[in-house]
């Protein structure tokens, strides 16, 4: 879904580095559809590692998430072993 969100957003004629828009969280729960907060640009630089995602504090599951990055609002974390392997074939930018 994020990565409609993203394909709308580099349409429109907007600053990456300054507006914020919302994008879904990307934790492992099937239900969530929390919003995070963020730049486009700072999206695509989470998201061009194919094992890293954001999401919402507290939706990281430290049987697969490594914590890589904190901010107000949101975590980057990383997938490791198997969940890592998955997250680099199912890579939708490769």
């Amino acid at each position: 879904m994020n990565e409609r969100v993203e394909e709308v957003s580099s349409r429109l004629s907007y600053d990456g580095d300054a507006d914020s828009t919302g994008f879904v969280c990307e934790c492992s729960r099937e239900d969530c559809t929390d919003l995070v907060e963020i730049t486009y640009a700072k999206y695509e630089a989470v998201r061009s590692d194919p094992r890293r995602f954001l999401i919402r504090p507290g939706h990281e599951d430290l049987k697969v998430d490594r914590v890589v990055e904190t901010f107000p609002g949101f975590l980057v974390v990383e997938k490791f072993g198997e969940a890592g392997e998955i997250a680099t074939e199912r890579d939708p930018r490769s």
